[in-house]
């Protein structure tokens, strides 16, 4: 399992049930073990003199964003909580999007290579947000079919305005096959640029249609 995936669900478990379940031994069974367990272990403290109540039973993967933030009471854990749901759902948006066909053969590149640098994209999207604006985030859950380049986008619910766009798209370079090229979008540009996240190769034959 890959380091960021096993972080990611030892970070979820032990945020919401507050360190009394403890992640199953092969989440925890690897070199940085020491750090995995210190990160988890930030989210669920606040300050000394302060109790983190989680409110509800929500399962971070299956939930909203909306219904997981309603769950925390702590920013820290907020903000630890809204990277790992969001590169959740990249994961599961993702293969929603590439359908079978292209998920059995690409899937594993795109989890080893993309995954991690859309984490890292999302802490650093996160910082420039305070509380009530992580709080009023959501994600969109419909990835585009056919060959259009949307698999998700986070908009603000008070604004009604995006704040990031997550999107593939197909290239073919002459004489060097297709290639998923996998970049965002960001309004603190006004979405003008791409911001180039990575490329995967696929073959010289045409891809399969997302979703197909």
């Amino acid at each position: 399992m890959p380091n960021w995936l096993r972080k990611t669900l030892v970070v979820l478990i032990t945020v919401f049930t507050l360190g009394t379940v403890s992640p199953p031994p092969h989440l925890l069974a690897d070199s940085n073990e020491d750090e995995t367990n210190k990160a988890a272990s930030d989210y669920i403290q606040s300050t000394p003199n302060t109790e983190v109540v989680v409110r509800d039973k929500i399962d971070p993967f299956s939930g909203t964003w909306d219904e997981v933030a309603a769950a925390i009471d702590s920013t820290e854990q907020l903000q630890g909580a809204f990277v790992a749901h969001t590169v959740y759902q990249a994961k599961e948006q993702t293969k929603q999007k590439f359908g079978e066909k292209i998920d059995q053969k690409r899937g594993e590149e795109f989890r080893s290579i993309i995954l991690p640098k859309i984490e890292e994209t999302i802490s650093q999207l996160s910082n420039q947000f305070n509380e009530e604006t992580l709080r009023n985030l959501q994600i969109s859950d419909r990835p585009t079919r056919g060959r259009g380049e949307k698999i998700f986008h986070i908009v603000n619910r008070d604004s009604r305005k995006d704040v990031f766009r997550l999107h593939v798209r197909r290239e073919h370079p002459p004489g060097q096959g297709y290639w998923f090229s996998f970049h965002y979008h960001d309004a603190r540009d006004q979405f003008a640029e791409h911001h180039e996240l990575g490329s995967i190769y696929w073959d010289r034959n045409t891809p399969p249609n997302w979703m197909s």
